[in-house]
């Protein structure tokens, strides 16, 4: 068994997958601090980190961990945890994102020392590469998780009828609405596309007006949805759309896609090809490109879900193994019972 230890995980954010498929490893409990309205705009965004900053460190003085887990970008956060940490001799690990390397971020006064003053973990080896050039120190690979094997009735609910969806037949597009995604191209990838309905979710306000005013009828936005109905959606899509514009990102999509056994379509990168080898239907982020995986991976359905599921056990072996090296770093020994 594992050598007791108190470990909590701060999130702010109102629900990470990764987060909720690693904790249970490292016996953390997980804190989300999230506000519904501090996504209608910047102005929200920013005041909602006073009142998260002062509710995580209540919530670590009230639990005294002796491991905290933090998800960084943003940096209140890291601030938060590293001053009780200081104050209490507890550990800290930074969960680093793409954005450990977006200036914005390692700007804030003290964010490249207080990382530097605990574990860093990173998503992929590319970002090894990053984080030795921005911060100078070695980080821990740790690769998503993935959640136990779903089937496609899995949260079976009247979410489709609702949404005048049929199993096998959509295109999910889980998305943030963020810079690093080809938004338009694939909006005008599925104006191209009239005879296949395709599904966004995600904050609504976070896309921009301009384009939910344009959007064709067969693009339909969900809203941010709760996990069953989430889960629900992506286990009976035909495919999945899961791009990025950037290097060095490991996509939350793709451990949804190998979970449900749902083909996806992904942009051609050399951090993608490194992680998910040729199973995946890859593409540039173009409108023809897009068009032409979609209607790949919809005509060879089934064998591309077989390769999924390939490469699902491919991939959880390389997360154990690899949070088998974290938590022998972190001091967290396995005992015989």
């Amino acid at each position: 068994m594992t050598t007791p230890t108190r470990s909590v995980f701060i999130v702010w954010k109102e629900y990470q997958r990764r987060v909720e498929v690693m904790a249970p490893y490292l016996g953390a409990e997980c804190f989300y601090f999230h506000y519904s309205w501090e996504e209608r705009s910047k102005f929200f965004k920013a005041l909602s980190y006073i009142l998260k900053t002062f509710n995580t460190l209540k919530c670590l003085l009230e639990n005294k961990p002796s491991i905290i887990l933090v998800q960084f970008p943003p940096a209140p956060p890291l601030y938060a945890v590293a001053l009780y940490a200081w104050l209490s001799g507890a550990k800290y690990v930074s969960d680093c994102h793409l954005g450990v390397t977006n200036a914005r971020w390692l700007g804030w006064p003290l964010v490249k020392k207080l990382l530097a003053g605990g574990v860093v973990i990173v998503h992929n080896e590319h970002l090894v590469e990053q984080t030795e050039a921005e911060l100078q120190l070695k980080a821990f690979v740790l690769r998503d998780g993935i959640v136990a094997k779903q089937s496609h009735e899995v949260g079976s609910n009247a979410l489709l009828k609702d949404l005048g969806l049929y199993p096998n037949t959509y295109v999910i597009f889980p998305c943030s609405f963020s810079a690093d995604e080809p938004i338009q191209e694939m909006i005008d990838a599925a104006r191209l596309l009239p005879e296949i309905k395709f599904v966004m979710t995600w904050y609504v306000e976070k896309l921009a007006k301009q384009i939910r005013d344009s959007l064709p009828p067969n693009v339909t936005l969900t809203g941010f949805l709760k996990t069953d109905d989430f889960n629900c959606l992506f286990a009976n899509a035909g495919a999945a759309l899961v791009l990025t514009k950037y290097e060095n990102v490991q996509l939350s999509g793709m451990q949804e896609a190998m979970a449900f056994g749902i083909p996806a379509v992904v942009t051609d990168l050399r951090t993608t090809r490194f992680l998910y080898k040729n199973y995946p239907v890859y593409v540039d982020n173009t409108v023809a490109s897009i068009m032409q995986g979609i209607k790949l991976a919809l005509q060879h359905r089934i064998n591309l879900e077989q390769q999924m599921n390939l490469l699902r056990i491919e991939s959880e072996k390389e997360f154990i193994d690899q949070m088998a090296t974290l938590k022998s770093a972190l001091g967290m020994r396995e005992e015989k019972s």
